[in-house]
């Protein structure tokens, strides 16, 4: 019986594959526009980027042989189901940007705790400090926290809350493209600039961080006119699009 499972379980992951292979081809058969070839290429960079820099939220390789640009949900890929995967790209980098930031110094406040001020066992620690108890070197640490978590967790913000308002306000395929086309050129960008600072500066957070605070702010968003229709998105999370 447990043959037959396996034997089954088999067929089903091949027919599943098999689907997807086809349903991947049919929408490359169809002819792509210029801004949908470049959001297309665009996307491959993020991609390429997020690899050489072992970033720690990043998209598949396979991904970007399966990023959907067609118009239309009768296409699968199509380009809703990749606004659905940037918008849940974008919450995932934000939480676990997030959590790194606080873990890190919650490991140096808890180590200033336990050896500086003579806290020996977790029980003994307490459970608020003040900024003026902190050491002038924590206060640094936190200061420094602060401005990274302002240069890099504001534009995911940002993002998170505009670009999905903006690309349901959009009239049409061509102008929910250019959208999608500005926030990952966005993304292309800031990646770029990580990895040039990564090999100046030796990879030094704080020094890439400071360095992006004095980087002039991103452009304006288009502007669109309210459409008579929008259509509700569903974060629906694609688990073999992510690594």
């Amino acid at each position: 019986d447990r043959e037959d499972d396996e034997t089954g379980m088999d067929e089903q992951i091949s027919k599943k594959l098999v689907s997807s292979v086809k349903k991947a081809a049919a929408a490359d058969m169809i002819e792509k526009s210029p801004d949908e070839a470049e959001l297309e290429r665009a996307f491959i960079d993020v991609v390429d980027f997020q690899h050489d820099l072992s970033e720690d939220v990043r998209f598949t390789r396979a991904s970007a042989r399966s990023f959907g640009v067609a118009e239309g949900t009768d296409v699968d890929p199509n380009l809703w189901t990749s606004i659905r995967l940037w918008q849940s790209y974008a919450e995932q980098r934000l939480v676990a940007n997030q959590n790194e930031m606080q873990k890190e110094f919650q490991e140096r406040l808890v180590d200033y705790l336990k050896k500086d001020m003579g806290k020996e066992g977790d029980e003994e620690l307490p459970s608020a400090i003040g900024f003026q108890d902190l050491s002038p070197e924590l206060q640094k640490e936190l200061i420094d926290l602060q401005k990274r978590m302002t240069a890099e967790l504001k534009p995911l913000l940002m993002e998170q809350t505009l670009s999905m308002q903006k690309i349901l306000e959009a009239e049409d395929h061509k102008g929910r493209v250019d959208l999608m086309l500005y926030f990952v050129n966005a993304e292309r960008k800031r990646l770029q600039a990580k990895k040039t600072l990564k090999s100046m500066f030796g990879g030094s957070p704080t020094a890439v961080a400071e360095r992006e605070i004095a980087e002039p702010e991103p452009p304006t968003l288009p502007k669109l006119d309210d459409p008579s229709q929008k259509q509700q998105l569903f974060n629906d999370d694609d688990d073999d699009s992510w690594q």
